[in-house]
């Protein structure tokens, strides 16, 4: 029986729907807010729920599990160590050093998808995805 086992499969073969999530998770974690379509946001909410409690977690173990989630890709921007050394910062990093110690007090419910207008080209539903602060 498959009770409560729903997935959101996006119109999409589960290889590129899982690339997709990826992509989407990365992007979401990098830039704190993303503007998608209602359901790869809908999609994308449970997977970021996910990844934040992991970054709770803070072990190693956590920190392999979230990096089977999301690319490690560099976001742009320097931080410092508590030796004082500089180190880019990654997505990975920005996820356990940053985002998650926001949320230590809060028990799930990390983001917020709010809808938007329909796009123009297509009057597809549209939907901004943040972090709720």
């Amino acid at each position: 029986m498959r009770h409560r086992r729903k997935k959101h499969h996006l119109g999409k073969a589960a290889d590129q729907r899982n690339a997709l999530i990826r992509t989407l998770a990365t992007s979401f974690i990098k830039n704190q807010e993303i503007v998608t379509t209602l359901a790869r946001a809908k999609a994308l909410k449970e997977v970021a729920d996910h990844l934040i409690t992991l970054g709770k977690k803070g072990d190693v173990h956590a920190m392999r599990q979230a990096a089977r989630l999301v690319y490690n890709h560099p976001t742009g921007e320097l931080m410092t160590t508590e030796s004082g050394k500089t180190i880019s910062e990654t997505v990975l990093r920005r996820l356990f050093k940053s985002i998650a110690p926001k949320f230590q007090e809060r028990n799930g419910g990390y983001t917020r998808v709010i809808k938007l207008p329909p796009r123009r080209g297509d009057a597809a539903s549209m939907a901004l995805i943040q972090l709720a602060e």
